[in-house]
């Protein structure tokens, strides 16, 4: 099974090396900011300092070796140093399944406990979401920076989206992900200013909370 590893990390070089031992070859990285209320930023150690998320693909039979070295090898378990998460993949292209599925494929005993909640929304109007979040217990978020297709913004279900976009990332427990997403569409939706748009995922595994 491939599955999508994200990691929200500063420290590439420790990173690079986990990469380079598992053969790791399609990585994305974008540029983001930590946001929280000031104990959990104090905490988490997001407080102002910019982030880098990095994507790539795993066989989900490397998943435990590389959390494991996520922990050994860049403290990401330890309190402010970062985050790192996978999500389950419905189907890839052959060439990627064939360059990195090993065969010997076992399944993650996770239970799901934790879900990813993602919200886009027009440029500025991250600190509503996070507020909105903040409200129903969740603990932080990244916020990273995208844009609409088209430099005069596009249409989606008849409604005008502007080009410049902030997406919201929050990892929040199942138990609580309905009510954060229902303040989240409440308070910052695609019917309010911020024109915002939010979906959720189930994550197989999670490490750095």
């Amino acid at each position: 099974m491939i599955k999508l590893l994200v990691v929200i990390y500063n420290k590439e070089k420790r990173l690079k090396l986990i990469f380079q031992k598992y053969n790791l070859n399609y990585k994305v990285v974008s540029n983001a900011t930590g946001t929280a209320n000031s104990k959990i930023l104090e905490y988490l150690g997001l407080n102002g300092i910019k982030k880098n998320v990095y994507y790539t693909l795993i066989d989900s039979a490397m998943e435990d070796y590389i959390f494991n070295d996520l922990k050994l090898w860049c403290n990401i378990n330890k309190k402010g140093m970062g985050i790192g998460f996978t999500i389950s993949l419905s189907s890839s292209s052959k060439f990627i399944k064939d360059s990195l599925e090993s065969g010997d494929i076992k399944m993650n005993s996770n239970k799901k406990n934790y879900e990813l909640i993602v919200t886009i929304v027009s440029t500025g109007f991250s600190d509503e979401v996070m507020q909105a979040s903040l409200a129903e217990g969740c603990s932080g978020g990244t916020v990273i920076k995208g844009r609409s297709i088209g430099s005069h913004g596009t249409m989606f279900l008849d409604i005008s989206l502007e080009p410049e976009k902030e997406i919201v990332l929050n990892i929040v427990p199942t138990t609580i992900k309905k009510q954060v997403m229902e303040r989240i569409t409440k308070e910052c939706g695609i019917k309010t200013e911020a024109r915002g748009v939010v979906i959720s995922m189930p994550l197989d595994n999670v490490v750095g909370i």
